[in-house]
């Protein structure tokens, strides 16, 4: 009974080597799918529409699509803690700033 209970402990407990850990720190392919085909529909999105946007419209894709670079850059390249911080930045305000521009957006062409 003891030599099962150990079997049954062994295989629920997490191991402790480090493979097993390193293993579980990658991203999931399927949000890497989800990342490129959200960057595919961007680029898309501009070159259908790029004679109807406006300045505003131009830089908050643009924005956007380097954001969504940056961080599937940031999570495919074995990169220093300090570059990694960078870029975690970098894509933060891009991605806060295609924000920004959308609500400037919608500001100019509902409200202004």
């Amino acid at each position: 009974m003891s030599t099962q209970y150990k079997k049954i402990q062994k295989n629920l407990s997490p191991s402790a080597d480090g493979a097993n850990s390193k293993s579980n720190m990658k991203p999931k392919a399927s949000r890497d799918l989800l990342l490129l085909i959200m960057i595919a529909l961007t680029m898309f999105v501009m070159a259908l529409g790029w004679q109807t946007l406006d300045q505003i419209g131009v830089a908050m894709y643009t924005c956007l699509m380097i954001g969504m670079v940056v961080v599937y850059i940031n999570r495919h390249g074995n990169f220093t803690d300090k570059v990694h911080r960078i870029l975690v930045g970098v894509s933060m305000g891009t991605l806060f700033a295609s924000v920004g521009l959308l609500g400037l957006s919608v500001y100019m062409q509902y409200f202004a």
